[in-house]
C-alpha cells in the first residue's frame, strides 16, 4: 500500500490541485486486520479485512475485534491511508473519514435529514422538491420558512443533496454545512451496500468531487467487505 504524500502537506490546501484517481484494491494482505461488525443484535455479522494503515495509529486494535461501527482515515484522492504525520493537518488537506455502520434506507434517511434541517418532526415534514445543481446532484428545497433555532435564533446552516440512479432510487444522501457557517464547513455523504452502510466526511470544498468520492468509497467498501458470519 502506497501512502498518500506531497501536496497535502501545504499549510493551506489548494483544492484546485485535487487529483482523484480510481481506488484499486491492494494485493498485499499481510498487514490486514479483521474487524467484525455486529450491526444489530441477533443479526448477521459482517467481516471486514482492512489494511492496518487505515486505522488511527493512536488506537491499537486487536485482530478479530467485534464492533458496532468502524472509523477509517483516508486520503481523498485515491482512497489510500491518510499519512499519520498529517493527522494534525486534516482540515488543510483532502482528508476523508469513513464510518462503516448501519443506517435506515436511503429514502428514509433523506426524509430524516429534511426534518432536521427544517426543524419539523418526521411526521410533519413540509413538501420538499428537488432542484438540479451544477454538480449533478438534486438539492432538496421547500417553500416552507427556513428553520430558526428558538434557543440560538440562528437559521438552518445545512444544505441537503441527493443523487438517484436511472430507476429513480436515491443512492446518495449528502448534507453540507453552508459556507461561513463554521470555520471548516464539511459534508456527510451517506451510501449503502449489500452488507454494510457507510458515510464519508470531507471538506465542503471537495463537494464538486462527490462522484469520485462515491465511486471510490463503494469500490473501497466492496474490497474490504467479505462474507457475513
Amino acid at each position: 500500500m502506497v501512502a498518500a504524500t506531497s501536496r497535502a502537506t501545504a499549510e493551506i490546501y489548494d483544492v484546485s490541485t485535487f487529483e482523484p484517481s480510481p481506488f484499486i484494491c491492494p494485493s498485499d494482505h499481510s498487514t490486514n486486520l479483521t474487524v467484525i461488525l455486529e450491526l444489530q443484535p441477533g443479526a448477521e455479522k459482517v467481516r471486514l479485512s482492512i489494511p492496518s494503515g487505515y486505522f488511527d495509529p493512536r488506537v491499537k486494535l486487536r485482530d478479530n475485534t467485534t464492533r458496532r461501527g468502524q472509523v477509517l482515515r483516508i486520503h481523498g484522492e485515491g482512497f489510500t491511508p491518510w499519512p499519520p504525520e498529517l493527522l494534525p493537518k486534516r482540515q488543510e488537506g483532502p482528508y476523508v473519514g469513513i464510518l462503516l455502520t448501519d443506517y435506515i434506507p436511503m429514502d428514509d434517511l433523506a426524509v430524516h435529514h429534511a426534518s432536521l434541517i427544517r426543524g419539523y418532526t418526521a411526521t410533519n415534514v413540509p413538501e420538499f422538491y428537488a432542484v438540479d445543481s451544477i454538480l449533478g446532484l438534486e438539492t432538496l428545497v421547500s417553500d416552507a420558512p427556513p428553520f430558526r433555532d428558538p434557543e440560538t435564533n440562528v437559521y438552518s446552516d445545512t444544505d441537503l443533496h441527493i443523487s438517484r440512479n436511472s430507476s429513480g432510487q436515491i443512492t446518495d444522501v449528502i448534507t453540507c454545512k453552508k459556507p461561513g457557517s463554521v470555520p471548516y464547513p464539511g459534508c456527510r455523504h451517506y451510501m449503502e451496500s449489500p452488507l454494510v452502510d457507510f458515510d464519508i466526511g470531507y471538506s465542503l470544498k471537495l463537494l464538486p468531487h462527490w462522484q469520485d468520492m462515491s465511486n471510490n468509497a463503494r469500490a473501497f467498501v466492496s474490497c474490504i467487505t467479505s462474507n457475513s458470519l
